[in-house]
């Protein structure tokens, strides 16, 4: 699956970069985070997911209404100021996930274009949630992510 967006911040790209391009400051921009790890550009996070909004629709399963998901990645291809890739593996309720995020930087003036691409494999996931179910929960993580990034640059 692949997702594409972008967006504009009212920052410098100097600022955007210093947390885009480092693991403890951009694990502060993603929702649910209960524990971060970081050894260089490697880095491990654990999330806690409240997901009734999503399993409740197509299976009824309160057991999958909390869920812990455990990614380890990597800061790849970092092009100062320019461009940063953070590839990764994943597994919650036993399932396993891959993604690459994609995040390319413009400088406009003293705002900053955000290009972003994610490609994501999730296996046996997508066929147990659903195409749609994924879409919808990876578009409120985006957004909550694109929220958080601007809160954290103030």
């Amino acid at each position: 699956m692949e997702m594409k967006g972008s967006f504009v911040v009212d920052f410098s790209v100097d600022k955007v970069w210093g947390v885009v391009s480092n693991a403890n400051m951009f694990s502060k921009c993603l929702p649910n985070v209960a524990s971060t790890s970081v050894d260089g550009d490697n880095f491990q996070m654990q999330f806690k997911v409240d997901a009734k909004k999503y399993t409740a629709k197509f299976l009824g399963a309160s057991y999958l209404s909390n869920l812990n998901i455990k990614f380890s990645a990597e800061l790849k291809e970092k092009q100062e100021n320019k461009h940063i890739l953070i590839q990764g593996d994943g597994s919650t309720i036993g399932l396993k996930f891959s993604l690459a995020l994609y995040i390319d930087l413009d400088a406009q003036d003293s705002s900053t274009k955000i290009d972003w691409k994610a490609e994501i494999e999730l296996g046996k996931m997508a066929k147990l949630f659903g195409e749609n179910v994924i879409n919808q929960a990876v578009m409120d993580v985006v957004n909550q992510t694109i929220e958080n990034l601007k809160a954290l640059l103030k």
